[in-house]
């Protein structure tokens, strides 16, 4: 509950057909949150966009997925990882000190549709 709020105090909207989650980075330059998305089985791919109502520090996040990385700062918008079902590790960090707000979207996809999507926030 205190995700919703927070992304609706953000002012952010979401795509009807995507998930959202989000979190506050604390004060120290270290800060990371880190999540695991988990896609189905008959998933081709991932979509995944972040977004921050601030412009300091700058926020990014990292995907990863067995061998796969890839950065994606929140002015790049939303990115399309074709790497099929199974579990996308996610890291947000910063690149300074400040307490820093952050909102994002993400679905796992089958050619366009939909498939099961699930998120855990493992720190």
């Amino acid at each position: 509950m205190k995700r919703f709020i927070f992304l609706m105090l953000m002012g952010l909207s979401f795509n009807s057909f995507a998930h959202d989650d989000g979190g506050v980075l604390s004060e120290d330059v270290t800060a990371v949150d880190y999540f695991m998305v988990s896609c189905s089985e008959d998933s081709d791919r991932m979509y995944f966009k972040i977004s921050t109502p601030t412009t300091t520090p700058l926020l990014s996040a990292q995907v990863m997925k067995g061998n796969f990385v890839t950065n994606i700062p929140t002015s790049r918008g939303g990115v399309e990882i074709l790497q099929g079902g199974g579990n996308y590790r996610i890291l947000v960090n910063k690149n300074g000190a400040g307490k820093v707000g952050y909102a994002f979207e993400y679905h796992c996809e089958n050619g366009g549709e939909h498939t099961e999507t699930s998120i855990n926030q493992l720190q």
